[in-house]
């Protein structure tokens, strides 16, 4: 037994470094709603912002975790205040990209995730939490170990608290860096 967890750490440690690519990545940019909660009852615009941790698993495929923070305001008809609602997801990704070869600068990717979004409303104190999913498309362009990247994340999860009932469609967009380790 113990000669085969030998074997197996030697097959890991003789498996070439650009297989075992692992990147930290974090973005920046903004969220919005694809429609409102209620025909009463409408999202503002807001920011969003990401940490991310990559595995390349080959050249083609790789699996990333995103940490998610994204702030909304929601303001009712007749109401001169609006409810700030704050969002924390944790997804798991799977990632399909353009292959890298030598001399490749401009990769686009798709992905798509399950996890988790947490939703409170800061006023209140109150917060749910419901499973949710995440599709999303973006453009990388790499300048060695460190990549800029752009990308646009439909995350989609049930918003049926705080009196509403809906399937909940958020809009990030963000750029932001990746570095290979």
């Amino acid at each position: 037994m113990k000669t085969r967890f030998v074997l197996l750490g030697m097959f890991i440690a003789a498996a070439p470094l650009s297989a075992q690519r692992v990147t930290l990545g974090a973005n920046f940019g903004g969220s919005s709603a694809a429609s409102d909660l209620t025909s009463s009852t409408d999202w503002k615009g807001g920011w969003s912002a990401a940490a991310t941790l990559g595995y390349r698993l080959s050249q083609r495929f790789g699996l990333r975790g995103d940490a998610t923070w994204a702030q909304n305001d929601l303001n009712g008809t007749g109401s001169s205040t609006a409810q700030e609602i704050k969002k924390n997801s944790f997804i798991a990704n799977g990632i399909w990209q353009r292959e890298e070869t030598p001399g490749t600068k401009v990769l686009p990717y798709v992905l798509a995730g399950l996890g988790a979004i947490k939703v409170r409303d800061k006023a209140s104190d109150s917060s749910f939490t419901k499973f949710a999913t995440n599709l999303g498309a973006g453009l990388g362009y790499v300048m060695g170990r460190v990549s800029l990247r752009a990308e646009m994340k439909d995350m989609i999860y049930k918003f049926d608290e705080f009196g509403y009932d809906k399937t909940q469609n958020d809009l990030l967009w963000q750029a932001g860096f990746t570095v290979k380790l």
